[in-house]
């Protein structure tokens, strides 16, 4: 069986707990997502008034063979997830031959998938009639014909 901690073995833990407790104060009061997880992680923590809009983001390509599907975005499809999408939207919609590299990387990591021709971003709004879906529709931020 061990003995009680020692005074300096206290003293540390005592530092640790305080320098947790720090951060979390430190974050919780003037961090953001990126100092997670001394940060808070806010991207769900919001409500959605009973009549309001649920926006989410979605790529959708057309491909050689002449269909129109959605793409997940996600590392296994395009190299990138929904939210480095979302977070670098304001980039892309400036440059939108950056969704080239989209393109390009699904051809790498997808190569028996159909070829991408064009690439459209779209912002999916779903708006709300007393907390139900009244009705969807799809709005086109930005295209990129691919090279």
């Amino acid at each position: 069986m061990r003995g009680a901690l020692s005074r300096r073995g206290k003293a540390w833990r005592l530092a640790a707990a305080g320098a947790v407790i720090v951060a979390l104060g430190y974050g919780t009061v003037l961090g953001d997502d990126d100092l997670f997880p001394f940060g808070p992680m806010v991207q769900y923590a919001f409500s959605i008034p009973p009549d309001g809009e649920i926006k989410s983001l979605h790529l959708h390509a057309e491909t050689a063979a002449g269909t129109r599907v959605e793409i997940p975005i996600e590392p296994y499809y395009v190299g990138i997830r929904r939210a480095e999408l979302e977070g670098q939207l304001s980039r892309y919609l400036a440059r939108p031959e950056l969704l080239q590299g989209l393109a390009d990387a699904h051809a790498r990591i997808r190569p028996g998938d159909p070829r991408l021709t064009k690439l459209i971003v779209v912002t999916k709004v779903i708006t709300l009639r007393d907390r139900r879906p009244a009705w969807t529709t799809n709005v086109e931020r930005l295209s990129w014909v691919v090279r």
